[in-house]
């Protein structure tokens, strides 16, 4: 995910302002200042993520991307509830990758340890599908645990956050002693940015043998180092929406947190303990982790 941007929300607001002051006229300018102002909205942000955020295993997902208005034609409506649209689905997005990389952060530590071999094989994987929060966190924890364990192997430095951006580069580790890695390599259908999980649940679960919890363990050939998949957002776009060639689609934002998430973070219940009893090498807050996250997504963008 080095590639996208954090938003500065007071620029994008002053832009906006000079928008509307002077905007020339015409449909495709209409549907760009209407975009502006859908994609602006902090509600329907958080909206998503509350949504993701709430959703629980085995509940009903509360995912509600599909139900936006799809307008086909160029006028200021139509860009405002795509825009819309965007600001949805980052924020349903942007919870479950927090939770991602808190997950890897977590997985990463319970595996750097001797008894590696010992705890992946112990371990287990719950696959819930949704794009949720929890979904985010077993996501993260399962890829994290096998760089861990790996660099722990190599007798590397304890540091997940280098490891989590080389996942993010796309390079998968396989293991050998075990026969399975991250990636193509493992078990775990990662959440893509945009997707409606009300379908994607349904094609994944079909597939999964009727099962959504699955030992790590299996017998998979490949090899160890190779560039596999890893979570990105990718840059979806509503089918229906006309093409305005002069509007670019803004990066993901991930916008500050307010007060009410950032105090329930410490609370958070998680419904899966997958650290089975292991010392934790971390000492850094789940708040203090998502905002150093933050900063390093824009200094790897080069901002």
């Amino acid at each position: 995910m080095k590639n996208l941007k954090t938003l500065s929300f007071p620029v994008m607001a002053l832009l906006l302002a000079v928008a509307l002051s002077g905007c020339p006229s015409g449909k495709e300018s209409e549907y760009n200042l209407g975009f502006n102002v859908g994609f602006l909205n902090d509600a329907k942000y958080w909206e998503g993520f509350d949504d993701s955020y709430e959703t629980v295993p085995d509940g009903p997902i509360f995912y509600a991307g599909a139900s936006i208005p799809e307008l086909t034609d160029g006028s200021y409506d139509a860009g405002y509830w795509d825009g819309i649209w965007y600001a949805y689905n980052d924020g349903y997005f942007v919870c479950y990758d927090y939770a991602f990389m808190i997950g890897f952060s977590e997985g990463y530590d319970a595996a750097y340890q001797k008894n590696w071999k010992s705890f992946l094989l112990q371990d287990s994987h719950p696959e819930y599908l949704d794009g949720s929060f929890e979904d985010g966190y077993n996501d993260g924890f399962t890829e994290g645990s096998v760089f861990g364990a790996d660099d722990y192997k190599r007798k590397a430095p304890f540091n997940w956050q280098d490891a989590l951006w080389d996942y993010r580069d796309n390079i998968d580790v396989y293991l050998d002693e075990l026969g399975f890695g991250t990636g193509e390599w493992g078990d775990v259908f990662l959440y893509e940015y945009g997707t409606d999980p009300h379908e994607f649940y349904k094609t994944k679960n079909a597939a999964a043998s009727g099962t959504a919890t699955r030992l790590l363990f299996q017998k998979n050939n490949g090899g160890r180092g190779l560039r596999g998949t890893a979570l990105q957002a990718k840059a979806a776009v509503n089918a229906a929406a006309p093409k305005a060639e002069e509007l670019e689609i803004p990066a993901l934002s991930y916008r500050s947190l307010p007060g009410r998430i950032q105090q329930s973070l410490p609370t958070r219940t998680l419904y899966v303990d997958r650290r089975q009893g292991t010392e934790s090498h971390l000492n850094t807050t789940w708040l203090q982790r998502i905002n150093a996250y933050r900063d390093a997504i824009g200094k790897n963008s080069g901002e």
